[in-house]
């Protein structure tokens, strides 16, 4: 094989491995270890240490998974011991109708008198089943008059769709994949999400001196901090929540938020034994650029950013363009950067084959006409 041929192999297969590793840049799922769980991104964490017959309790969530209304999520948790071997395989699965564009569930899982002492492995998967395309025919079918009228005549298929509109079938599984509007759990590989969390199974007499020696004193822990904004425009306001736990006895610390290393708001928290709070700050900033929020006292780091303005006459020119709006609503809704990624590589890959084969067709008529 010459040199060139070479080196347009290795840039095929670089960019077909670009392509595919573009698919899963994100994680859409998270998991929580709690000990309550009182709604959706409201919940208690706790410690990673359980005794046998204490009961585990994670929270677990998933976005991006509405479709018209519909959520249909299949969340397996497998835990594995510290020797490898699985010992515990369970399936949670959300059916339901609603807007909510992200679906949480509470596992629980009793540890057993029989499981070992030592580090477990917590691997959940998040399947989105969701057949969008299924959800679309029958939306159009009943959305046409003529076609509503034949679903009328048949009794059974328009009780089917009645139900399934109304309620998704109440979470029938069977009913559902009569309909078609659920796709199977390996047609559902391309919206899976896999995430891993660890906990220990403790002798009770290592985990009562723990919990003595951590209550002679506050002891507050920063265990999450979210924005609510990744991008915003010079003035407008980042929403930035900062939750707070006290494993130690009742007391009073302060919550410094600091942006960019210097100090921008504190707030005073006074917490009781294992309860925990979540701080609201607002934040404000003029200057276009990357802004790094930060907690006192933690390595928790968050970044958000400012972008420029733009001019004044480009902002008139493009209110005052018919269907300006409108265009830039669908810009919005466009395709993932994972598929616009995967596409470039796509094309890139067929534009090398495309060359190597008229390259060799070239070398092969050289050949004959000598």
């Amino acid at each position: 094989m010459k040199g060139w041929e070479r080196s347009a192999l290795v840039i095929l297969v670089l960019l077909v491995l670009f392509g595919f590793s573009a698919i899963n840049v994100t994680s859409a799922e998270k998991a929580v270890l709690v000990s309550d769980v009182n709604g959706l991104y409201n919940y208690v964490p706790t410690d990673s240490s359980f005794a046998h017959g204490s009961t585990l309790k994670v929270y677990t969530e998933m976005r991006g998974v509405n479709h018209a209304g519909f959520v249909f999520v299949d969340f397996v948790f497998v835990i594995k011991d510290p020797r490898g071997h699985v010992v515990s395989m369970e399936r949670v699965d959300v059916r339901h109708r609603s807007y909510d564009d992200t679906v949480y569930v509470e596992y629980t899982k009793e540890i057993p008198s029989w499981w070992l002492y030592g580090k477990y492995d917590l691997d959940i998967y998040a399947y989105n089943r969701l057949n969008k395309t299924r959800i679309n025919e029958l939306e159009r079918k009943v959305k046409v008059t003529s076609t509503l009228e034949e679903l009328l005549n048949s009794e059974d298929d328009f009780e089917d769709l009645e139900d399934f509109f109304e309620n998704a079938c109440d979470g029938d599984e069977d009913d559902l994949k009569d309909l078609g509007v659920i796709r199977s759990i390996a047609d559902s590989r391309w919206s899976r999400e896999v995430t891993h969390i660890s906990f220990f199974v403790s002798r009770e007499e290592e985990l009562k001196p723990l919990e003595e020696e951590k209550r002679k004193e506050p002891s507050f822990t920063v265990t999450d901090v979210e924005l609510n904004k990744f991008k915003i425009k010079p003035n407008e306001t980042v929403s930035i929540s900062v939750t707070v736990k006290n494993k130690g006895i009742r007391g009073t610390k302060k919550v410094t938020l600091v942006i960019n290393g210097e100090k921008e708001a504190e707030e005073a928290v006074t917490l009781d034994y294992l309860a925990s709070k979540t701080i609201l700050f607002t934040v404000t900033k003029d200057l276009p650029g990357t802004y790094k929020v930060t907690v006192s006292g933690t390595d928790i780091v968050k970044l958000f950013f400012v972008e420029e303005s733009e001019p004044k006459e480009t902002r008139n020119s493009t209110a005052s363009a018919p269907g300006a709006q409108q265009s830039g609503e669908e810009g919005e809704k466009g395709p993932p950067n994972h598929v616009f990624c995967f596409s470039i590589a796509f094309i890139a890959a067929l534009v090398i084959v495309i060359i190597l084969f008229r390259f060799r067709s070239k070398d092969t008529t050289n050949h004959f006409s000598r």
